[in-house]
Parts: structure tokens; sequence; C-alpha cells
């Protein structure tokens, strides 16, 4: 598993896309009109909203081939209502973005656990460096003297 959460700004922009997809009227968005609803223009993340679409399918359906291609895949999977609509329920959005900084959490933490192993393996390093170093110079001294 890549560490796409990891990316410089990916959770905010994973998170202005959820909001986006989420909050407005529309199910389906085009890159024009997410660029449209967003505070910022264009994604710091990546070159544009559908590359983070595309990058992170646990939230987002992209559809290449649809004028509007892009939505939240949760909208799809809910039951219609009476005015056969998907809403998402209350509360719905924060779930999502509470779902996305647990995924970043992760990725961090399983991205820094190699970092534990550093201090004692440069002691060891050290330790080894320092034990050859007194081999070497014992066996110089013994070889020089008479």
């Amino acid at each position: 598993m890549s560490n796409l959460y990891l990316k410089d700004n990916r959770l905010a922009d994973v998170i202005a896309l959820i909001q986006i997809l989420g909050l407005h009227g529309y199910r389906h968005r085009t890159e024009g009109g997410i660029v449209k609803d967003a505070a910022q223009p264009s994604p710091r993340s990546a070159k544009e909203w559908k590359d983070i679409a595309n990058d992170h399918p646990e939230f987002f359906r992209v559809d290449d081939e649809a004028k509007f291609g892009v939505s939240l895949v949760s909208r799809h999977v809910l039951p219609k209502d009476k005015n056969e609509e998907r809403e998402l329920p209350e509360g719905f959005i924060n779930l999502l973005i509470q779902t996305a900084l647990t995924l970043h959490d992760r990725q961090l933490e399983r991205a820094r656990f190699w970092k534990m192993f550093l201090p004692p393996l440069i002691a060891a390093l050290i330790g080894g460096c320092f034990i050859l170093a007194g081999v070497y110079l014992k066996a110089l001294l013994e070889a020089c003297s008479p």
C-alpha cells in the first residue's frame, strides 16, 4: 500500500474534496465544477482534483467517460428517499473526514515505525567499529613487539 496520505497537503485536499462533493446539491461534478466550489482553485498535492479522486477510491468514484464523472462513493450506495434522491445522513461528512484523518494517522505511524530501530542499529554499528578497531590495533601491536 502506498503512502498517498503522506504527500504534502494531501490530507487537506482529500478533506476539501469530501466537503465539496458531500455538501453540494449536485452529486456528480466536473473538474471545473469542483474548482468553482473549492476554497482554493486547484489542489496542492496533485495537478487536478480528479487526480485526488483517482488516488483515493476509498472515498471517490471517477468515471472518465461521464460528463460529470467525479462523485463520492457513499452517495451511490445510499438508499434513495421518496424524492428519488440519495441524501447523506447528518454527520456523515464528519464521519468521512474522521476516516480520512484515521487513514492519514495510520500511514504516518507505519512510516515512522522503522525509526524506533535506528538508535539501537547505530549503537551496534558504532560498537562493532570500535571492536574491529581494537582487534586491529591489538594485532598491529603484537606484530610490532619483539
